[in-house]
């Protein structure tokens, strides 16, 4: 089995997903980025769909089937004797259909979200 060939099926099945999701897709976005958050067994969503004039606002996908599909990326990613990662960032643009992932294993606060750390947060996770 090639397990890079799983990797990128189930990241092309997690943008498709994002992509198609009634809730991301409740008003006209160029670009897009889904903070996943894990701490423990518990796994937390926030999503932000960004307009072409530098605005963004909360868009937060169903969690079924995507959660399960990031579970199995999760698992799929992981270094042999390692834990896996915390926090994952996936972004889309739109225009240039782009998805890029970053994986968060040290720090994964930093990408909690609070009323203080919101904006600071939204702008980290931005496409490019």
């Amino acid at each position: 089995m090639d397990v890079s060939a799983d990797k990128d099926a189930l990241v092309n099945e997690i943008g498709r997903l994002i992509a198609e999701d009634h809730r991301t897709n409740a008003r006209p976005w160029q670009a897009y980025a889904l903070i996943v958050a894990y701490d423990g067994n518990m796994r937390r969503f926030n999503g932000f769909a960004y307009d072409g004039d530098g605005g963004y606002a909360a868009a937060t996908p169903t969690p079924e089937p995507l959660g399960d599909a990031l579970d199995a990326l999760r698992e799929a990613t992981r270094i042999h004797g390692k834990a896996p990662w915390n926090a994952c960032v996936v972004r889309l643009v739109r225009d240039t259909r782009r998805l890029t992932l970053e994986f968060e294993y040290e720090d994964p606060e930093r990408w909690d979200i609070t009323p203080q750390t919101l904006d600071a947060v939204a702008e980290r996770a931005r496409p490019a």
